[in-house]
């Protein structure tokens, strides 16, 4: 929710992130919890434990079993960890292969934090619109692979934003209500 994400942006922001790369990052983790069917709480705390990796410079171990706990740390969100890692140069199977698993390998230090903050923008349909139109510019990209990476994209922000259950109806409303008396006191004050 709304609160949750801007507390988190602050902590984002201590860790030595930008305002704007905390704001996608926020974004594109939440839209992670949302595909992942995580709750707001859930994400909450993969993304305090996530700007804790983000300050050491690389996600661990410790940093990654937070974000499985939370309901987040599925194939979708490794595979894009690992693709993004592999554009940077990083060669990645060859780590996870010596390691013997994907959370051995970790703590050889591969998801560093811009591995970390890249894959999360490419989450948020800005940022992979802006991520694939710099690929193909870069000749790394074709538009077949442009258009997949905004389609994903496209597909988490609407698991994020579109209402399915009464459940997220009654949250929505709420956040509604607490976002308008915010406003309110802005005004006033």
């Amino acid at each position: 929710n709304f609160s949750e994400m801007t507390r988190n942006i602050g902590t984002f922001t201590a860790a030595g992130v930008g305002l704007k790369e905390s704001a996608n990052a926020i974004q594109g983790i939440a839209n992670v919890a949302a595909m992942s069917g995580s709750s707001s709480q859930q994400a909450s705390t993969a993304m305090y434990q996530l700007s804790q990796a983000l300050a050491a410079g690389t996600v661990k171990l410790m940093d990654w079993n937070s974000v499985v706990n939370a309901g987040m740390g599925g194939e979708k969100l490794q595979e894009a960890l690992k693709q993004t890692a592999r554009e940077f140069g990083t060669n990645v199977d060859a780590i996870i292969a010596d390691a013997g698993s994907f959370r051995d390998s970790l703590q050889e230090g591969w998801i560093t934090a811009d591995v970390l903050n890249t894959t999360l923008k490419k989450f948020t349909v800005e940022g992979a619109k802006e991520y694939a139109d710099s690929m193909i510019k870069a000749g790394k990209y074709t538009q077949e692979q442009a258009d997949a990476l905004l389609k994903e994209a496209q597909m988490a922000e609407d698991a994020a934003t579109k209402v399915k259950t009464l459940t997220q109806l009654y949250d929505t409303l709420k956040e509604t209500a607490q976002s308008g008396w915010g406003k309110t006191w802005e005004l006033m004050f």
